[in-house]
Formats: C-alpha cells, structure tokens, sequence
C-alpha cells in the first residue's frame, strides 16, 4: 500500500529536488565555462593542456619543403586490397617528411687500383631491422667502354658496442673489382646504389649517387704501393667543446718534432676550435703539416661521438695512398720512445726483433695514465710554462691493457675505430687481428693526460708537491713521478721556435 505524502513532506521533497537541480546547473554552466576557456585564442594569456604561456604561443607558417609537399609513397598495392570492398573499409597510412636518410655520404677515396672504399652514414634501424645492399659500378668517360659492375661490402660496428650509434651508425663500403678500374688514365667516375633491403616494406624508394669521379690521367698506381709521400699519417679524432689553445699548442709541437718531417696531420673540428685554438695551429697549417678538416655539420646526424667512427675511417682511407703507416690517438695522449732513439728505428726494432706473428700490421701501445691537477712545486702559478713541464704523477695501477692506442699499416687495415682496427687484411696463416698485432710497452708508450685538454685557459694545476715526493696517493690511487715527457720539453720548445720562424718567413 502506497503512503501518502503529508504537506511538511511535500515541502521538504521540493526543496531537495530543486537543491540538486540548482546543483546541477551551476555544475553545467562552470563546464560549459572551462569549454569556453579551453577554445580561447593560444594569444591569450592562459596555460592549458600542453600549451604554453600566451606570449610564446604565436602562430607562424609551417616551413614545407617543395619535395616533401606530397607523401613519397601514395601508389597503392595490389596486395593491400584497398580498392576491393570485400576486405573491409580501406584505411591509409599517410607518410610525411623523413626521418633518416637511406645513406649520408661522407666522402670516397680510391684505395688500390681495383678498390675504392666509401665512408658514411646508415639508419641504424633499417640495419637492424632489414638487410639493406650496396651495388657498385664504374662508368668509364671513354665513349662505347663498357660499365663494370660489383656487389658493394659494407663494415659497420657491432650493434652491441656503443660505436654503433644512436639514429645513424657509421658505414665503410669497399667497391672491390676483379680487374684494376680506370688503369688507362682516361677517367670515369664510381657510382653506388643503396637499398632498402628485401625485408623492407616501406615502399620507399631506393637511391644511386655519384661517390666519385676520376679526371682524365689522374689513376697513379704508384701512390698505392712503397714509397710514400710520407711516413706517418696522424688521425684525430672529432673535436669539439671548449679545448685549451696552450695544450694544443704543446701537443702539436711536441708531435711534429717526435714524428718528423716525413708525417702529416689531420684535425677535425667538430666546434672545439676557436679563434686562439686556430691562431696556434696557423703557423703549422702553413708549414704545410697540418690540415684542419671543418666537420661541424657532423651535428646534424645524431650517432656515437660525434661521428668518430665516420672521421677515423675518412683518414684512414685517405692515408692509404700517401703513407704506410697511420696513427689514432687523441690530443690529450704524448706518444713516447727511448730517449736517443728514432721512431723508424724503434718500428724496425719492433718489425724484426719483437714480433712473434705472421707480419706486422698493427702495434697497440700501453698507455700511462697521468695526474694533471698535482703538478711539481716549483712551477709559476699562470705562467708560460708548459704542462708537461709541470704533470709529472703516472697513476701505477691502471692495469696491462686497458685503453691501449694503435698504429696500423695502412694498406692492411679495412676500417677502424678509435682503440683498435675494425678488421685487417690478413697475410697467409694469420685469420684473427692479434696475430698481427704486437702489443708494445717497453720501446713505445703514451702518456694520457686524461681531462686536461678541456680545462679552461688559466693555471692548471691544484695541488703543487715537492720534487722530492716519489710516490704519492691521490684518492686513493697510487701515483709513481715520471718525468719522461718533462726532460723533452726544452728540446721540443727550440724546436717550435725554429718552426715558427720559418712559417712566419714563407711567402
């Protein structure tokens, strides 16, 4: 039996029925406010979902590049069924702009009268992913020659090692021929295809580009075999950051004179050379020993180091036609030999005395890995006075092998990174690297001053200790006083001089 609602009752279901009414009213009107606000102008003053403060939100035209205004893929497939209702509504994936290139281009050396080797840059994803090829040919300028053709090998870090890069990793391609290409003088040029692979469903298209041309009566093929131009060839790798121009002033001093007049080097700057940097390389660029490569660009294309792996091998194999051998370390590393001694010499020595392998292709040298903020008292705060004059304290217990440096044959080494070759060709009976390496540590090392490079100009040191201090601990690590680089310095000083005058006299 229903009951009946009596007049206090009625009263006081009104009141709460208009209560929630009201209620939801006021509830409306605020969402339908917030709904207003959230529409308002990005010019006005508001912060919302993932906008930002008014002032900064103005609008400005997209920058459409003319190429990229239509999708690169707009062809359908006959296997997507996008055109036969029986499969369901056909919905598109509409590609725009790019995310990496197929290949950077770096640069092409000829290598050997049948080789040419290229360097550059490879999606690491589509590496991994895929299994994208290299096709090589050569065109010669000749009218009616013939096109010679070749399957492209490629070497690449282990996708495991940190060498391997972030969106782009570093890529060697050998065009290897049969015969010796372009050996008539008439010249020609080398071109290369890059593909997407077979396991590649993008749909993307592939790429062929000229990697290098040939003049007429430029093939010399005896800039590929003994003797040289020159000795030595010093690879440096990308530098970038804020460099101290005194430490480079003393490093490339110090290795000029150590290597001598038969050696050139190559710098790369990727935004570590300033103006005082440049002013103190000048008189050697003049020399003609030094050549300063502007790799800053290289920042565009995010992979390891800025792109060391590309710059070591870009030297490597312009090395192979000018010198037997080619060297990588860093301009915070003195590579030392026996006071007395000459580098050919204690290479000799190496070559015939030491080596146990099948042939030398490769030395790898110890490192001693010095203090640079405990320095000898004596020196003057501020001063003139070179570093290696003053970083006297080797950490001792840094072990046989770590970061070891190396100089190669340059002929023999295929690609390499910065602590050891990537791969060697390998001699009758030798198959694995080590069986051409001697791992050296008595006739040649190098003093690591690890840090030192990119301290800011001014003093140097931290702490000054007493000559009469032998062996010392700085947190914790026992330090052992050396000074092998430190009894050179007035040697190597002279040398600059002389140097420097004659660069300040040649026209």
């Amino acid at each position: 039996m229903a009951k009946r609602i009596g007049g206090s009752d009625r009263e006081k279901v009104f009141e709460k029925v208009f209560g929630i009414r009201l209620l939801v009213s006021v509830c409306l009107l605020l969402s339908f406010a917030v709904i207003l606000l959230r529409f308002k102008s990005p010019q006005d003053n508001y912060l919302g979902f993932g906008s930002i403060q008014g002032s900064q939100a103005k609008y400005s035209e997209p920058k459409v590049v003319k190429e990229w205004q239509l999708p690169s893929i707009v062809a359908d497939r006959a296997a997507e069924k996008l055109n036969d209702s029986s499969y369901g509504l056909p919905r598109r994936f509409l590609p725009m702009g790019t995310a990496t290139f197929l290949f950077v281009h770096f640069s092409t050396y000829r290598v050997a009268p049948k080789s040419f080797a290229t360097i550059g840059l490879g999606p690491k994803a589509l590496f991994l992913y895929s299994n994208p090829a290299f096709f090589c040919s050569w065109h010669p300028a000749k009218e009616a020659a013939p096109v010679i053709k070749t399957n492209g090998t490629f070497l690449q870090p282990v996708p495991t090692h940190v060498s391997y890069g972030k969106q782009y990793t570093g890529t060697a391609v050998y065009c290897n021929f049969d015969t010796p290409i372009g050996n008539d003088g008439s010249g020609g040029r080398l071109e290369i295809q890059v593909t997407h692979g077979t396991q590649d469903a993008s749909g993307l298209e592939d790429v062929n580009f000229v990697a290098k041309e040939e003049g007429a009566g430029e093939f010399n093929a005896s800039l590929y075999q003994e003797p040289y131009q020159y000795d030595h060839v010093y690879c440096g790798a990308p530098i970038y950051g804020s460099i101290n121009a005194q430490r480079i002033r003393e490093w490339i001093a110090y290795h000029v004179w150590f290597f001598g007049e038969r050696t050139h080097f190559y710098l790369y700057d990727a935004g570590g050379f300033d103006e005082q940097v440049r002013a103190v390389l000048q008189p050697w660029v003049k020399l003609g020993v030094v050549i300063i490569m502007n790799i800053r660009q290289e920042a565009r294309f995010n992979s390891h180091y800025h792109n060391q792996f590309v710059i070591l091998n870009d030297c490597l194999f312009r090395a192979k036609s000018m010198a037997k051998w080619t060297w990588f370390f860093d301009v915070d590393e003195y590579i030392h030999r026996p006071a007395g001694s000459n580098l050919n010499e204690v290479i000799k020595r190496i070559e015939t005395e030491n080596f146990w392998g099948k042939r030398l292709q490769r030395v790898s040298i110890k490192q001693m890995s010095m203090d640079y903020s405990h320095c000898l008292r004596g020196s003057q705060p501020n001063s003139n006075e070179w570093g290696i004059s003053k970083m006297v304290y080797r950490k001792t217990d840094v072990g046989e092998y770590p970061d070891r440096k190396n100089f190669v044959l340059s002929d023999s080494c295929l690609a390499t990174g910065p602590h050891e070759p990537m791969a060697m060709s390998m001699p009758p009976g030798a198959n694995q690297t080590h069986h051409v390496t001697k791992w050296e540590g008595e006739l040649l090392q190098y003093y690591h001053f690890h840090g030192a490079i990119g301290k800011a100009e001014g003093e140097i040191c931290v702490d000054l200790l007493d000559p009469d201090v032998n062996v010392t601990s700085f947190n914790n690590v026992t330090h052992q006083f050396d000074d092998a680089l430190k009894s050179l310095v007035d040697d190597v000083m002279a040398f600059e001089h002389r140097m420097i005058n004659q660069a300040t006299h040649t026209s």
